[in-house]
């Protein structure tokens, strides 16, 4: 895309909606035609059609999906077309497979597990308590000589009965965060691990590198396959505000914040513009809002949101 040109978001808007309908299975000759020449009218019909082609191509499709694209509608090498009767349904389902397969495949063999926006208590054997976040999923497995916990996506925190002879430990991308009578948090995103403490003392262990010591409101990250980073300092207020059903932020980068409200919304959030990532955004928000969420961000910050199914777009306010 010309990044000289300006584009508008009401354009943008008309060509995400008119290319949803060309991957529908309902579109017509005429209308791929009809796409083709909205896009020849002006520098910003065809910048705005660029835009939206970039978006659906941003979505996670499974392979099938892949090999179902719409025919190019600006000039480009000719695509496949949609095959068979599929409706809009059809294709988005697609990516909906595709999304429930990654966030719930780990539930299909934990022990507790929560779904999108969902948070809940649980209560273990030995009289620890544990909350888990949205999107979570773990197990628990109890011996005479441990007590293992495995987080295979997702938040928890932890509040650990006393137990001297058996240790507590939860494993997190092939590392071990560590505690005898404690609470902390243990927030595993793909192949990046943090871990903040609130009470008490943590060990973390991760590559076979010396393990780190957490004591009470310390934090690090750790990646999978790598030693634990550097120990700093965490706001324990906002911290484990979820448990109390909110989100605190204070001056946190744009970017961190909408990868933290993704984790309560169905789909995905897409921030369209990079030079907006670092723009600090202060509030609290309303866990059991989460388009509130959203609104509210709208409303604060020089940003617009338009809602796809499971696509949330965050663009630079006209």
């Amino acid at each position: 895309m010309n990044e000289s040109l300006p584009l508008d978001s009401d354009l943008e808007d008309q060509a995400i909606e008119r290319l949803v309908h060309l991957h529908s299975g309902r579109a017509s000759a005429a209308d791929r035609l009809a796409f083709h020449n909205w896009s020849r009218l002006s520098p910003a019909h065809r910048a705005a059609a660029q835009t939206a082609q970039a978006l659906w191509g941003a979505l996670p499709q499974t392979e099938t999906a892949q090999r179902h694209e719409v025919a190019g509608p600006i000039g480009t090498r000719p695509r496949r077309r949609w095959r068979g009767s599929a409706a809009i349904a059809a294709s988005l389902a697609m990516i909906a497979l595709t999304l429930g397969l990654y966030h719930q495949g780990p539930a299909l063999y934990a022990d507790h597990s929560t779904t999108t926006g969902e948070r809940r208590e649980i209560h273990l054997a030995d009289g620890s308590q544990v909350w888990l976040n949205s999107g979570t999923a773990l197990s628990v497995d109890f011996s005479d000589a441990r007590r293992d916990i495995r987080l295979y996506r997702g938040e928890a925190l932890f509040a650990v009965a006393k137990d001297s002879t058996r240790p507590f430990v939860v494993h997190a991308a092939e590392g071990e965060v560590r505690a005898v009578g404690t609470r902390f948090d243990v927030d595993l995103r793909g192949r990046q691990v943090e871990v903040r403490v609130s009470e008490g003392v943590v060990q973390v262990d991760s590559a076979g590198a010396p393990p780190a010591r957490l004591t009470i409101g310390q934090g690090l990250h750790y990646q999978q396959g790598q030693a634990p980073g550097a120990v700093h300092e965490v706001d324990l207020r906002a911290a484990d505000a979820w448990q109390r059903g909110k989100l605190i932020f204070n001056r946190q980068p744009l970017g961190e914040v909408l990868g933290e409200l993704e984790r309560y919304l169905p789909g995905k959030l897409y921030l369209t513009d990079d030079t907006l990532r670092a723009q600090l955004v202060s509030g609290v928000f309303e866990l059991d809002d989460p388009q509130g969420m959203l609104d509210t961000l709208a409303q604060t910050q020089p940003v617009q949101i338009t809602r796809l199914p499971l696509l949330t777009l965050v663009r630079p306010k006209s």
